[in-house]
């Protein structure tokens, strides 16, 4: 089971390793910046298929998924990463403010929904609650 970091990891930003996986290049590329910025270490995908081989890889502490991506969808890969009962906070970006986005329940749900568009300020905080989520 991952652990989640302390709360002077948090609040310094060290130590926490984010996966995002977004196909949007651009949107990898600004949350990347938004992260690096806040002191994160980063690690990215193009889809959720790649997300789920780093996750297991790299040993994120949270990861930021897309909902609607190529080959595995956020949710998806969210399920795929969490087998075994790993517990993987998580973060949930969409364009889609519909309930499909949330239709999501227990083991598989994510911790945040965050909707796009986005500021630097809703990811740090979407985050912060995903890495406090039970």
């Amino acid at each position: 089971m991952l652990s989640c970091p302390s709360d002077a990891a948090l609040a310094s930003g060290t130590n926490v390793k984010i996966l995002i996986a977004d196909d949007d290049r651009l949107v990898r590329t600004l949350l990347a910046d938004v992260l690096a910025g806040l002191g994160h270490e980063v690690v990215s995908a193009a889809d959720g298929t790649e997300a789920v081989e780093l996750c297991f890889r790299e040993r994120p502490d949270a990861v930021i998924l897309d909902f609607l991506m190529p080959r595995l969808s956020g949710i998806d890969a969210l399920a795929r990463m969490r087998q075994g009962g790993r517990r993987v906070p998580a973060v949930l970006l969409t364009a889609i403010s519909g309930p499909s986005v949330r239709d999501a329940t227990g083991s598989d749900a994510p911790d945040v929904i965050l909707e796009k568009p986005f500021d630097a300020r809703a990811v740090a905080r979407a985050l912060e609650r995903a890495l406090r989520a039970p």
